[in-house]
């Protein structure tokens, strides 16, 4: 009898269990992932580019996200973040440069939206200007968290960092100095002929 009544009080505070864990609300449970990235360039010495800064993809919208990116502040600086898709009517996105310590700290987050966003996001748009030496590189490394719409837990974040990698200068030609190449090799030509 003792046996029984065990028995069937470790089925009745399983039932129990069983029932607290379907009935906890959504927003009780931890998201799932998001996926953060940045892209590869190779530039000339001197040159500038943006890169965006993508939430490619997640469990669900998005209704605010804080990134950081870092990077060799010898190799490239960052003149410029914005055009984030969190930066419209009402929302807000805010960024940091740090060129000295090579790091930008930006945050933004949608609070007039109810139904937030629905990835592939543009979370900002990063000008970088290489004043780095040819040969030299540069990991883009991003670090941060993502929240899902609704929710107070940030999703586990995929990222895939990017790199600037940079090249020597191409020199630029006018037409002025395109005529006096030619001319100049036409010299080497005729006077090469002639000794022949």
């Amino acid at each position: 009898m003792k046996n029984k009544r065990i028995e069937v009080s470790l089925v009745l505070v399983t039932a129990l269990s069983l029932l607290v864990i379907a009935t906890l609300p959504v927003c009780a449970q931890p998201p799932a992932y998001a996926n953060v990235s940045i892209g590869d360039i190779t530039l000339p010495q001197g040159a500038m580019a943006t890169l965006p800064i993508m939430i490619d993809e997640a469990a669900m919208n998005i209704s605010a996200a804080q990134i950081n990116l870092t990077y060799d502040p010898t190799v490239v600086q960052v003149t410029a973040v914005g055009n984030s898709t969190f930066d419209n009517p009402g929302g807000v996105f805010l960024s940091l440069i740090n060129n000295t310590d090579g790091n930008v700290n930006m945050a933004g987050f949608q609070f007039d939206n109810p139904d937030c966003f629905t990835p592939p996001i543009t979370f900002a748009n990063v000008t970088v200007k290489a004043i780095g030496n040819p040969g030299d590189y540069t990991p883009l490394n991003l670090e941060g968290k993502v929240f899902p719409c609704g929710h107070g837990t940030s999703y586990i974040l995929y990222v895939s960092n990017g790199s600037v990698s940079i090249t020597a200068a191409v020199p630029v030609y006018n037409s002025f100095g395109m005529v006096a190449l030619i001319g100049l090799l036409a010299i080497v030509l005729v006077v090469t002929v002639r000794r022949r």
